[in-house]
C-alpha cells in the first residue's frame, strides 16, 4: 500500500524527470570525488583486485562510494542501504530484525540467511576480513575512507567463494600527525549523533588512531502501555575502534585493529494490512491499518534486541621490491546476537482467555578465524595475485517462543504475565537449537598479461580451489534432542577469465565469464535436519567504461547472462510458520540483466548522475515439499528496475565558507519480497537531500554544518509483507520521513 500525499509524489516524479533531462542516465557520488573541485569527472582509486588502480581501468562491474559519498547520501550503516541507495544491492531486514540482513546481488538474494548452517550469497568485507553472518550487519560502521561493491560471481581474489557479488568496505588508517575530527547531530523522533576520530602524533614509529560511534533515536510507533515501556523502531548503536600503524622498516608494515560495536534497538511494528480470520474470533483491537499510525494497536512489554560484535585483526605487508608485495591477514572475531521480536497479537491464536502476543526470542553465538596469504606481483607485461585463505568458525543458534499474557474473556484486552512466559505455560527446552563447525580452505590465483605487441590488450585468467566442510548438529526441535546430524563436504575449481581492451586511454572494454559457487549445509529450521547441496553459478559478463567529451561524461555500462545450478530453495510450512524446509530446485535458473553508471559534469561544480540496474530473473519451478504442489519461486527482493539519480552542486566559494548542495531520488519498492510469495511491495520513489556549509575557519581547524533529510516526500510502501499463520498478513514499512542538523569540527 503507497501512503503519501499526491501532490508530493508529484513533485517527487518532476524531480526524476529533471534529473533525467539534464543527465541522462548518470550516477557520479557512487564513484565520483568531491563536485565542487575543478571540471570533469575524477578518478577513483579502488582495490578491487588487491592493488591500487582506477576505477576506469577495472575489468569487473562495480562502484565506489567515496567518504565524502557516504555523508552526502547519509549511509552510516549497511542497514541505511535498505532503501536502494545503491540500486546493486537488495538489502532488507530478516522479518522485524533490523541487525539481521539478507544482502543480495544480481537476483541472488537469500531470504533465510541468519542460520549458522547457511552461506550468504554476498560476501561482506571489512578491510579484506570475511563476516561469516548475516547478524549484526546493521550495525554502525568506523570511519569509512570508502565502499567497494563488486557485481557478479566473487573468488579468484576473495576469501570467500560468492555466487552474487562482494562488498568491500575499506577503514581510514592512522596517519601518523595529530588530528581531530568531531560530529555531532540531531533530528527528529529525538534523533542523535555523535562520532569522533583521534590521530594521534607518531611516536617510536607507531601511529594511533582511535574511533567512537553513536547513534540513537525514539520510536517511530509509541507504545500504549506506558510507563518505562519501550517503542517500536528504537536506534540505540554505539562503537569504537583503536587502529595502530607500525613502520619497523620503510618496506614493512603491520596494522593492528580492535573493533567493538553494540545494539541496543528494538524491533519493526507489524502493521495489519489484512485479516483471514472470521471476525467473530478477532479481537476488538485487530483492525486492518490503512497507513502508518503512531500508536500501537495494544500495550505489550517491547525489548531490546541486544548485538554484540568484537574483533582483532592483524595486516602485515613486505613490500619485498618494487615488483612484490607479501601480505598477511589474520582475524579473530566474535558475534553475539539476540533477537526479541513481539508480534503485536498478529500471530497468536485468538480466543477467550488464550495465551496471547507472542514473542520470539532467537540467539546466534559465533566465533570466526580466517588467515590470508597474498603474493602481488607486476613483472613486466604481467601482474598476478596467488594467495592461500583458511577459514574457521563455530556456530550456535537457538529460539523459544514466549506468550506475554492471555486475552480476556470478551476479546478486548490483554492480561499480562509479570514476566514472558514459554508457549504451553512450562518452563522447557529450547523451540530450535543447533550447532555448526566449518571449515575452509583454499587456493587461488589470478594472473594478467598486457603483451607489448598488441598494445592495449589484457587477457587475465584465474582459478580458485576449494575444500570446505561443515558439519553439524541439531540439539533440540521442539524441546526434544532428535540426535540429528549433518555432515557437507565440496572440492571443487572454479575458474574465470577476462579479455580487456583499450581502445584509448579513455575507453575501455572486456568479456569476462566466470563460475562460482554457495556451500550447502542443513536447515534448521527443518523437523529432520534436512540438508541441501551447493548451488553453483556461471556467468558471462560484457562491459564499457567510457570517459567522454573531455571527461565531463563517464559512462559505465555492463550487461550479464548467469546460470544457476541446484538452487537453494526455502517452503514454509503452513501449519507452523517457523518450520521451512529447503530444497535444491532441479530446474536451471537463467538471470540477466544490465547495470548503468553514468556521471555527468556540465560546468564546475555541478555533477549530474545516476545509476540503473535492471534485472530479468524469471521464476523457477520447484515442487513444495508441505503440499506437493509446484509453485514458482522468485528472486526477494529485486525489481525489475531499479534507479538512484542525484545533483550535486558546490556554489561559488564564499568568503566565509563553501555551501554544498545534494538532492538524491531512489526507486524502491515493485519487488516480491519472499520467494514463494507472490504479493508485490508498491512502488515508491523517496527523495533525499543535504545542504552544507564547510570549510568555515575556526582556530586553525575548519567547521561544517548541514542540514539533511530523507523521503522528504514521507512516501510509504510495504518493506516486507508475510502472512501469519493463516490469521493476518503483517506488513513492516519503510521509515517515514527523518530530518535533522549537524555539526562538524575538523583539527
Amino acid at each position: 500500500m503507497l501512503v503519501g500525499k499526491s501532490r508530493l509524489y508529484r513533485a517527487a516524479l518532476a524531480a526524476s524527470a529533471a534529473t533525467w533531462l539534464f543527465a541522462a542516465p548518470a550516477q557520479a557520488q557512487e564513484s565520483a570525488e568531491d563536485p565542487g573541485v575543478g571540471v570533469g569527472v575524477t578518478d577513483i582509486v579502488v582495490t578491487a583486485q588487491k592493488r591500487e588502480e582506477n576505477l576506469q581501468d577495472t575489468p569487473i562491474s562495480m562502484v565506489a562510494l567515496n567518504a565524502e559519498a557516504l555523508e552526502t547520501k547519509g549511509i552510516g550503516s549497511l542497514s541505511d542501504l535498505f532503501t536502494g541507495a545503491v540500486p546493486s544491492i537488495r538489502i532488507a531486514p530478516f522479518v522485524g530484525r533490523v541487525s539481521a540482513v539478507s544482502i543480495g546481488m544480481r537476483g541472488l538474494v537469500p531470504v533465510d540467511a541468519t542460520q549458522v548452517t547457511r552461506d550468504a550469497t554476498v560476501g561482506v568485507y571489512v578491510d579484506s576480513v570475511y563476516l561469516g553472518r548475516v547478524s549484526g550487519l546493521g550495525m554502525e560502521l568506523a570511519d569509512i575512507e570508502r565502499i567497494e561493491v563488486l557485481r557478479g560471481p566473487q573468488g579468484t581474489l576473495f576469501g570467500r567463494n560468492t555466487i552474487g557479488g562482494a562488498i568491500s568496505v575499506v577503514s581510514k588508517k592512522p596517519t601518523g600527525e595529530l588530528g581531530l575530527d568531531v560530529k555531532a547531530g540531531i533530528g527528529n523522533y529525538r534523533g542523535r549523533s555523535f562520532a569522533a576520530h583521534v590521530n594521534l602524533p607518531e611516536a617510536a614509529g607507531i601511529s594511533v588512531k582511535v574511533d567512537g560511534v553513536f547513534e540513537g533515536r525514539d520510536g517511530l510507533v509509541r507504545n500504549p502501555l506506558g510507563g518505562d515501556a519501550r517503542d517500536y523502531g528504537e536506534i540505540e548503536k554505539y562503537g569504537f575502534k583503536i587502529s595502530a600503524l607500525m613502520r619497523p622498516a620503510d618496506n614493512i608494515s603491520i596494522l593492528y585493529s580492535y573493533d567493538l560495536s553494540r545494539d541496543k534497538s528494538t524491533s519493526l511494528y507489524h502493521y495489519v494490512s489484512a485479516i483471514h480470520q472470521a471476525p467473530a474470533v478477532t479481537p476488538s483491537f485487530i483492525k486492518v491499518d490503512t497507513g502508518r499510525v503512531k500508536v500501537g494497536r495494544i500495550g505489550l512489554p517491547v525489548y531490546r534486541n541486544p548485538q554484540e560484535a568484537k574483533g582483532h585483526s592483524l595486516t602485515a605487508e613486505w613490500e619485498i621490491d618494487d615488483a612484490l608485495t607479501l601480505r598477511s591477514i589474520s582475524a579473530w572475531r566474535r558475534l553475539d546476537s539476540t533477537q526479541m521480536d513481539g508480534d503485536e497479537g498478529t500471530n497468536t491464536t485468538w480466543g477467550p482467555n488464550r495465551r496471547f502476543g507472542r514473542l520470539s526470542y532467537a540467539n546466534v553465538k559465533q566465533n570466526q578465524f580466517s588467515q590470508e596469504v597474498q603474493l602481488v606481483g607486476d613483472v613486466g607485461e604481467l601482474k598476478f595475485v596467488l594467495g592461500g585463505y583458511y577459514f574457521r568458525e563455530n556456530g550456535r543458534d537457538e529460539a523459544i517462543v514466549y506468550s506475554l499474557g492471555t486475552l480476556n474473556p470478551t476479546l478486548t484486552g490483554v492480561n499480562l504475565f509479570p514476566a514472558p512466559s514459554p508457549d504451553g505455560g512450562a518452563a522447557r527446552l529450547p523451540d530450535r537449537a543447533a550447532e555448526v563447525r566449518v571449515r575452509s580452505k583454499a587456493l587461488f590465483g589470478q594472473a594478467t598479461w598486457s603483451p607489448e605487441a598488441i598494445r592495449g590488450l589484457h587477457l587475465t585468467a584465474g582459478a580458485r580451489y576449494t575444500d570446505d566442510h561443515k558439519d553439524g548438529r541439531l540439539l533440540f526441535i521442539a524441546g526434544v534432542n532428535p540426535n540429528l546430524s549433518f555432515v557437507f563436504n565440496s572440492k571443487r575449481v572454479d575458474p574465470m577469465a577476462t579479455v580487456a581492451y583499450d581502445f584509448s586511454e579513455d575507453i575501455n572494454a572486456y568479456v569476462k565469464w566466470s563460475r562460482a559457487y554457495r556451500a550447502g549445509g542443513a536447515n534448521t529450521r527443518s523437523t529432520i535436519l534436512r540438508t541441501f547441496g551447493e548451488e553453483e553459478l556461471t556467468a558471462w559478463e560484457a562491459g564499457v567504461k567510457a570517459d567522454l567529451f573531455d571527461r565531463h561524461l563517464r559512462v559505465n555500462l555492463a550487461a550479464y547472462a548467469s546460470r544457476l545450478s541446484n538452487q537453494q530453495v526455502d517452503f514454509v510450512n503452513p501449519a507452523f510458520v517457523s518450520n521451512t524446509e529447503t530444497v535444491n530446485a532441479p530446474e536451471k535458473r537463467k538471470i540477466k540483466g544490465i547495470e548503468a553508471d553514468i556521471t555527468l559534469v556540465p560546468m564546475r561544480g555541478l555533477s549530474l548522475s545516476a545509476n540503473y540496474v535492471y534485472t530479468d530473473a524469471p521464476p523457477t519451478p520447484v515442487r513444495n515439499v508441505f503440499t506437493g504442489v509446484i509453485e514458482q519461486t522468485f528472486s526477494a527482493f529485486t525489481p525489475k528496475h531499479s534507479a538512484s539519480f542525484s545533483a550535486d552542486y558546490a556554489f561559488p566559494a564564499f568568503s566565509f565558507g563553501q555551501l554544498r548542495a545534494h538532492l538524491g531520488l531512489d526507486t524502491a519498492g515493485n519487488y516480491i519480497p519472499n520467494g514463494t510469495v507472490t504479493t508485490k511491495a508498491e512502488k515508491a520513489l523517496l527523495l533525499n537531500g543535504r545542504l552544507s556549509l564547510g570549510e568555515i575557519e575556526l582556530g586553525g581547524g575548519e567547521m561544517e554544518i548541514a542540514v539533511w533529510g530523507k523521503n522528504l516526500t514521507n512516501a510509504t510502501y510495504n518493506l516486507l509483507d508475510f502472512r501469519i499463520g493463516g490469521r493476518t498478513t503483517a506488513t513492516f514499512y519503510n521509515e517515514p520521513r527523518t530530518y535533522g542538523l549537524e555539526a562538524r569540527v575538523k583539527f
